[in-house]
């Protein structure tokens, strides 16, 4: 019998196979901002779900709790922006925010890397239409919002404070993930060895693999009832086959504890 955390992955990985088929028959006005950004954060999902499932299948899956952080971040725009249109607003103050820094920088003509955009011949006309709007936003409330604040609006504050954290700690290689990706200790635990591409442990991938499941299903979820698609009975089936395997695990998982 195959293992369920094989089975998991298998399921995340045919998620994702028919998520993609499924985004087919997707209609929406992309001259619309709330549609436009809501299938561009969905197909980012999609996209970081594949390569989820590309490196774990090609056995390098260090990669995989980097990649779940942005698919969480995506999600969390996501959510909160089909919940609330006005949210549109908020995630152009953070683009208006993050260009100005670019371009303040760049009008300095000191920065080798931003050579191209210090030549642009209007740079400066552009700078103060950018800093005026979002001016404007902030004045009207629409400040950019740092990660917390888009888990508090999201009503997922424990996440933040806990599921999250480890995520971020393998984006910034804090020595917590140094020590999970390259540790090996002995049985015994008196001593250890330092490895590079360490064999696939399902067991240690499977909250990943979890998370990734449920992060598409949901959003597969929203996106087809937002809009409105022909896919709902697919879409449900999608949901039933998740609940039954995540009951498979804990039955699996607490089964030890109860003999």
């Amino acid at each position: 019998m195959m293992p369920l955390q094989q089975k998991h992955y298998d399921l995340m990985c045919h998620l994702h196979e028919t998520v993609l088929e499924l985004a087919r028959s997707l209609h929406f006005d992309k001259k619309h901002p709330w549609h436009l950004h809501l299938v561009s954060l969905y197909g980012t999902m999609i996209e970081l779900l594949g390569s989820a499932c590309i490196l774990i299948r090609e056995g390098v899956p260090m990669g995989v709790p980097i990649l779940l952080r942005s698919a969480l971040e995506a999600n969390l725009d996501f959510m909160n922006l089909a919940k609330e249109r006005r949210y549109g607003y908020y995630m152009r103050s953070a683009e208006l925010h993050e260009w100005i820094k670019i371009l303040r920088e760049a009008k300095k003509n000191q920065n080798r890397f931003l050579s191209c955009i210090s030549q642009i011949p209007n740079l400066e006309e552009v700078l103060i239409q950018w800093e005026t709007e979002l001016s404007e936003l902030n004045t009207k409330g629409f400040n950019p919002l740092n990660q917390k604040q888009k888990f508090e609006r999201a009503k997922l504050e424990p996440v933040y404070r806990s599921f999250y954290n480890f995520l971020c700690c393998h984006s910034h290689n804090n020595i917590r993930a140094l020590v999970s990706r390259h540790i090996d200790i002995s049985a015994d635990q008196t001593d250890f060895q330092v490895e590079y591409y360490a064999p696939v442990n399902l067991d240690a991938l499977l909250p990943y693999i979890d998370s990734f499941c449920g992060i598409i299903v949901s959003s597969t979820e929203t996106i087809h009832r937002v809009l409105q698609s022909d896919a709902t009975d697919r879409v449900d089936g999608m949901k039933k086959e998740l609940d039954e395997q995540r009951k498979q695990i804990l039955t699996e998982q607490a089964t030890p504890a109860d003999g």
